[in-house]
């Protein structure tokens, strides 16, 4: 051969010079551990949402928080039985003790008229009105619910389906006129706008919002709304009424002062914390009287102690042997 071996390499060790893999793993351990703290530690850094009771309480002070409420399940119903023993229906009848503590503690009046709002739409206050109706109705109180959103109704999509039939009949008499023409003709009397309705073997009253006025702000000021309410509380033990977001229009801030018990939604992962600066600065000045919020929509993984541990409590589970 022509070539030849002049001089054999210097040999530094047993090891190759490079790549040097131990801190080559080193350094990749090192951003597999850093990388994942980071995006944690960004996303609580901008996270500017409520998730559950905990982080709500500190942000509203004195405020009572009667409940939060987990998420619903997609084979839920969104009405409640009286027979049901799921966490959300407990949860329910943690919200309907507290409030009626609250209900009973003033002797001087009835002190029976509760408003259900929120901040902006879709935070769940029909749901949870709907179905507050629905859990004081078992206890065989006379319950009357009014659905006070006139610019964007909603309480029809629970009550007034096709498949309401379903689970329950009901008066289909007067779906056809509700508080909006109440308030706008004085010839209509408040027996002509009630519904009685039977679901889940819960009986209760429904005033449906009537057609969309052109002049909403206008019919609440009016005297009938006063009037109606006043006339209500004495003939029911409860009257609730499902009232327009507070951040988007001003209605329910015209009549605020009818309630006796504000019931504020808020929803996890929804609500942000800027927003609930509103209701406590209104409630400071005296303008929401009886304001106390409620968490909806509330993860398990978020859920306080009764919540995580409190599933099927009192349940008999039927055991895999046994058919």
């Amino acid at each position: 051969p022509k070539s030849k071996v002049i001089d054999n390499a210097y040999q530094v060790g047993d090891t190759p010079v490079s790549p040097q893999r131990p801190k080559i793993y080193l350094a990749f351990l090192m951003v597999g551990l850093l990388l994942p703290f980071s995006i944690i530690y960004a996303n609580q850094l901008l996270d500017n949402k409520i998730h559950n009771k905990v982080s709500l309480e500190k942000l509203i002070n004195e405020v009572p928080i009667l409940a939060e409420l987990p998420k619903m399940g997609r084979n839920e119903d969104m009405l409640i039985r009286s027979d049901d023993r799921s966490v959300l229906s407990e949860s329910l009848r943690i919200l309907r003790t507290n409030l009626d503590y609250l209900i009973k503690s003033k002797n001087d009046k009835k002190n029976n008229i509760i408003f259900v709002t929120s901040s902006v739409p879709g935070e769940g206050k029909t749901f949870i009105s709907s179905n507050l109706s629905m859990i004081f109705a078992n206890t065989n109180k006379k319950v009357l619910l009014i659905g006070g959103d006139v610019r964007n109704p909603k309480l029809y999509t629970y009550f007034a389906q096709k498949d309401v039939d379903k689970i329950g009949s009901r008066s289909r008499g007067n779906v056809d006129i509700g508080l909006s023409e109440y308030l706008h003709d004085p010839k209509i009397q408040s027996k002509d706008i009630i519904n009685s309705m039977l679901v889940h073997s819960t009986t209760f009253d429904v005033i449906y919002s009537g057609k969309i006025p052109p002049n909403p702000a206008e019919l609440l000021m009016g005297n009938r709304m006063g009037s109606l309410l006043d006339e209500m509380s004495e003939k029911y033990d409860y009257v609730i009424v499902d009232t327009a977001p507070i951040m988007v229009v001003t209605d329910t801030m015209l009549i605020t002062d009818l309630a006796d018990h504000i019931v504020y939604v808020t929803r996890a992962g929804v609500t942000e914390s800027k927003v609930l600066e509103h209701p406590v600065n209104l409630w400071n000045q005296g303008k929401l009287k009886g304001l106390t919020f409620v968490v909806n929509d509330v993860k398990e993984s978020n859920l306080g102690y009764g919540g995580k541990y409190g599933y099927g409590y009192g349940k008999s589970v039927k055991k895999w042997w046994k058919f």
